[in-house]
């Protein structure tokens, strides 16, 4: 049996700009078995910000943006079919690992972020 260890932030980032934000964040770590699910939660309480912008940190590759959430709508990158986001990138949203495999033990971070037209 496979034992993959998948390490959170503590931390929600806001981007573009220098307000406060107070975040929720869980679970703080996971310990799972290969072939099993994770699911991350991220949430934020910055009424003007609409997404959810999630990455993959490892030593080896550095920081890999994942995707984001925007408003209700998920997308990943192509080279992560086995991760899905849900939620309202408004206030909150989740982050599904499915079929877990070594290559997916990394820390995983989520950043707000609001549109600017």
């Amino acid at each position: 049996m496979v034992t993959i260890l998948i390490t959170l932030s503590a931390t929600l980032l806001c981007l573009t700009g220098s307000a406060l934000c107070n975040v929720v964040q869980s679970p703080p770590d996971l310990i799972k078995n290969q072939n099993d699910t994770a699911e991350i939660k991220c949430a934020h309480n910055m009424t003007s910000y609409d997404r959810i912008l999630w990455y993959k940190h490892t030593q080896a590759t550095g920081f890999k943006f994942i995707g984001y959430l925007f408003n209700e709508l998920g997308k990943t990158e192509t080279e992560f079919e086995n991760i899905t986001l849900s939620g309202d990138g408004r206030k909150s949203g989740s982050l599904t690992i499915t079929r877990l495999s070594v290559n997916d033990s990394a820390a995983y971070f989520c950043a707000a972020y609001y549109t600017v037209v």
